[in-house]
């Protein structure tokens, strides 16, 4: 897929419209993307039983996988079968040294944010997250807070990787470069992230009250809670991955409108 050399700058409206898009790429290919995600899912399953390198190796794969999930996106966008292998695309392409120092990167960014949490709070909150331990009353302010900044650094993160995997196999970009460009056209379109993630809040509320709602009629045991919010996941996950394909061909995509010049991006060293 081509790319612009430089992001569109979007009205914020367009940014609502994302999940809706995603939506119709998993309502087209619902069984491809079960199956997809069922063989994601259980790789990383396996992969967690592996001491330490398994808390590692799924941060290292995270850019090239999401790269997999918006190739499996845009073969359904263009009505073609999406096809398992479609997933390590990225891993198996030219650029597969850059998809995987985009992933040392990302390693090295969660770390940083894990490490500034652990001086908050001691590692209360990391505790919480990787081995279920609930944190004691004297810690809870401090494992709110760690959450907090942990997350407002995370936003930045994000930014960074959300088109740097697109333009580092589709434009050539070295990661470096990508992450730099992916930071500021999310920035540039910030006013469509932000109708973006709202959309996503409405939607987890929405689902979340519902459930509430459903379990209080049928006051359903926790392994029947868990059975209905297991496909609603694997959708929203399909969804997520869609809407990640909407965006960049909304920001990046090269359209007819396009100036001539345009329609053959750069491709720095």
């Amino acid at each position: 897929m081509q790319l612009r050399s430089e992001p569109r700058i979007l009205e914020s409206k367009v940014g609502q419209g994302w999940l809706a898009d995603g939506f119709r790429l998993f309502h087209r290919q619902p069984l491809g993307w079960t199956l997809i995600l069922f063989i994601y899912w259980a790789a990383m399953l396996m992969a967690a039983f592996i001491p330490i390198f398994g808390l590692v190796l799924p941060l290292l794969l995270t850019p090239g996988l999401s790269m997999g999930f918006i190739e499996i996106s845009r073969a359904i966008d263009e009505r073609r079968s999406p096809k398992p292998p479609l997933l390590i695309t990225a891993f198996i392409s030219p650029q597969a040294k850059a998809i995987l120092m985009l992933g040392v990167w990302y390693i090295l960014e969660i770390a940083a944010i894990l490490l500034i949490s652990l001086l908050i709070d001691d590692g209360a909150l990391m505790d919480w997250i990787t081995a279920g331990e609930m944190p004691k009353p004297e810690q809870i302010a401090a494992v709110q807070t760690a959450g907090v900044i942990s997350f407002a650094l995370y936003i930045p993160v994000m930014m960074a990787f959300w088109f740097a995997p697109q333009l580092v196999l589709w434009s050539g970009y070295s990661p470096v470069k990508a992450l730099f460009y992916s930071f500021f056209a999310v920035w540039r379109n910030k006013g469509a992230f932000v109708r973006y993630a709202i959309t996503w809040i409405g939607l987890t509320l929405f689902i979340g009250v519902f459930m509430a709602l459903f379990n209080e009629i049928l006051d359903m045991k926790p392994n029947t809670v868990t059975a209905f919010l297991f496909p609603i996941t694997m959708i929203l996950m399909a969804v997520a991955h869609g809407s990640f394909y909407a965006s960049t061909k909304a920001v990046f995509g090269i359209s007819e409108d396009d100036a001539p010049s345009e329609s053959s991006p750069e491709h720095p060293e």
